[in-house]
């Protein structure tokens, strides 16, 4: 139910949240994007037509999102219901040093982000990651639904939560989220969760959809290694038969498999050519093309970790 017309996919077309309200298909990724940095690449993707901008608390840059979104409505060249704001709360994890939120840490969390974005409302508020414990998680998400509550946020979701993770919300009889944000693409497709996911109207968001290219976070934080750097590109031949890149291909299998996507880069160029995959520039791939695409899933999580020790948060007990 979730995948979308190839040919009807567009700057418009919204995928589908649980709680029936929609975000944009396309929007921009902000990781790895420094406070001081991040105001020009927001400012150039909303000029190009991204009407998403997704942060987060532990990117540490939501206030010059907030900056960069104030200055587009400022310039005219966006409103503010124009564009769909999602950050995450970061939860704090006991493994890595950090003591967990509570449900008042949470929602004062939530104001904020609210503050440092310069919005009276955000429209996703995500739980990060399901790394601080099951009862922390849990009253970090009755945060969430307090949040909503209290008219801070439209819709709450989570990323990088497992089956296991999204089962706790459902037995403790609280709402579903809305969405999960995943590290989804071709080696790493999570089809089980993707379709538990779907039968309860949770829509998945993928980002690292570039994971697969050779290019993809050079000299940062992930576990791909050189062995998996120097892999042929399966994508090469499917992006020249259409006259796209291998990044075009990526995000367009994406789309077309009813995924919202985050595309980040500083670059102008880049930015563009990612946007141009909803421009109605590029062909759509084919359901052949699609079929191959599919049939590369290898269950490779390399968003989290480092070489030689992967780790796939939607695992975490």
């Amino acid at each position: 139910p979730w995948t979308m017309a190839a040919e009807t996919i567009t700057a418009a077309t919204r995928v589908a949240l649980g709680d029936g309200t929609s975000m944009p298909g396309i929007g921009f990724g902000t990781y790895q994007i420094k406070e001081e940095d991040v105001e020009e690449p927001v400012r150039l993707a909303l000029e190009a037509g991204y009407r998403h901008i997704d942060t987060a608390e532990a990117y540490g840059n939501e206030a010059g999102v907030g900056k960069a979104l104030a200055a587009a409505i400022e310039a005219g060249t966006v409103t503010r219901d124009d564009v769909y704001i999602t950050t995450k709360l970061w939860p704090g994890v006991p493994m890595w040093g950090q003591t967990p939120k509570t449900f008042d840490e949470t929602v004062a969390q939530c104001r904020a982000s609210l503050e440092k974005l310069r919005v009276d409302k955000i429209d996703l508020y995500l739980l990060h990651v399901p790394l601080s414990g099951k009862e922390e998680r849990m009253q970090q998400y009755r945060g969430l639904v307090e949040c909503q509550k209290l008219g801070l946020v439209t819709s709450i979701g989570v990323s990088n939560y497992g089956t296991a993770h999204l089962a706790e919300i459902e037995e403790a009889g609280l709402p579903l989220p809305a969405a999960n944000q995943l590290e989804i693409h071709p080696r790493c497709q999570k089809p089980e969760l993707v379709a538990y996911m779907a039968e309860r109207k949770i829509a998945a968001i993928a980002y690292s959809s570039l994971a697969p290219l050779s290019t993809w976070r050079v000299g940062q934080q992930s576990a791909k290694d050189d062995d998996l750097r120097k892999e042929e590109s399966p994508f090469l031949a499917i992006a020249d038969a259409h006259g796209m890149s291998e990044a075009q291909v990526l995000l367009r299998w994406a789309l077309q498999k009813g995924y919202a996507i985050l595309p980040k880069s500083t670059n102008k160029d880049r930015i563009d050519a990612n946007f141009a995959v909803v421009s109605g520039a590029l062909p759509a791939l084919t359901a052949e093309d699609m079929a191959a695409i599919d049939a590369l899933d290898r269950n490779e999580a390399i968003a989290f970790g480092k070489p030689g020790e992967r780790f796939d948060p939607i695992t975490a007990p």
